[in-house]
């Protein structure tokens, strides 16, 4: 027979190993709920990131932007393009990232970007944003932006509109190291209002500057003044700052000399057949 002691002695035992269990599942609720917390706070962050990244920019002036009205296809559009670059970036360059949301949107949305009032305006969005980002002094971001609305009207015109051979790669280079007088040019001349007019009086002093395609230019980031440079008369595509320049880097521009300037005579002879066919 169990002493009274003894019956205590379990008793105490029995207790605190039922308190200590309870801390235990007190914890593991506590900890699950954090965790939900956490991962709902995610979610918010997410959805509220995407709200400010399509809603229309905080300005008295929207440069041309119209809001998206709720559940629009464009909105939707620029929320994957936006949610792939995101994800991206922290594995790649800004513009393998640009290509890679190009890709998304392409394959899901097709008929978006093959729809003219459509790509409008969403080119309208970052026409605005840029806009915004210059007359807040972000040029840095404004390159990025501008860099993403060379891309879309690249693609349009080869692959929608089919008005060019192939996309130019050069544009994409120079908007994106581009001085202050080539950026806000860039969006001065798109954007429907003058918002942009007394910056462009600010930085039009500035020279305008191009790349030399010859990487061993011994000119500073390879820039030139862009009324002085030359370009190849074979295939339109490569510039450089001077014929030595130019001599210097025909062994690597050779081949793809002889490649843009097969493509852009094969795009020309198929232009000269569509028009004698809708004549």
């Amino acid at each position: 027979m169990v002493s009274r002691k003894k019956a205590k002695g379990k008793a105490r035992k029995a207790a605190v190993k039922a308190k200590k269990e309870e801390g235990k599942d007190a914890h593991d609720d506590s900890s699950a709920a954090a965790a939900q917390q956490r991962e709902q706070e995610g979610v918010e962050a997410q959805l509220q990131m995407q709200r400010l990244l399509i809603d229309s920019p905080p300005s008295p002036c929207q440069h041309g932007f119209d809001p998206f009205p709720e559940g629009n296809v464009c909105d939707h559009f620029l929320k994957l393009y936006f949610s792939t670059y995101s994800n991206r970036l922290s594995e790649d360059n800004a513009a393998d990232s640009i290509l890679e949301a190009m890709a998304a949107v392409d394959k899901k949305y097709p008929e978006v970007l093959r729809d003219s009032s459509k790509m409008k305006h969403i080119l309208s969005y970052f026409l605005s944003v840029g806009t915004h980002r210059i007359l807040n002094g972000d040029e840095n971001a404004a390159r990025i932006t501008a860099v993403r609305i060379i891309m879309f009207e690249e693609f349009l015109a080869v692959r929608v509109h089919k008005t060019k051979a192939g996309v130019q790669l050069q544009k994409l280079l120079e908007v994106y190291t581009s001085d202050d007088h080539t950026l806000v040019s860039f969006y001065r001349k798109r954007i429907s209002c003058t918002c942009l007019d007394k910056k462009h009086k600010e930085v039009k002093s500035i020279k305008k500057m191009g790349l030399c395609n010859n990487n061993q230019c011994p000119l500073p980031g390879l820039k030139v003044e862009r009324s002085k440079m030359l370009y190849c008369t074979r295939c339109s595509v490569a510039y450089y700052c001077s014929r030595d320049c130019q001599e210097a880097a025909w062994s690597e521009h050779r081949e793809v000399c002889k490649e843009k300037a097969e493509r852009n005579a094969k795009f020309e002879q198929e232009m000269r057949v569509r028009d004698q066919n809708s004549m």
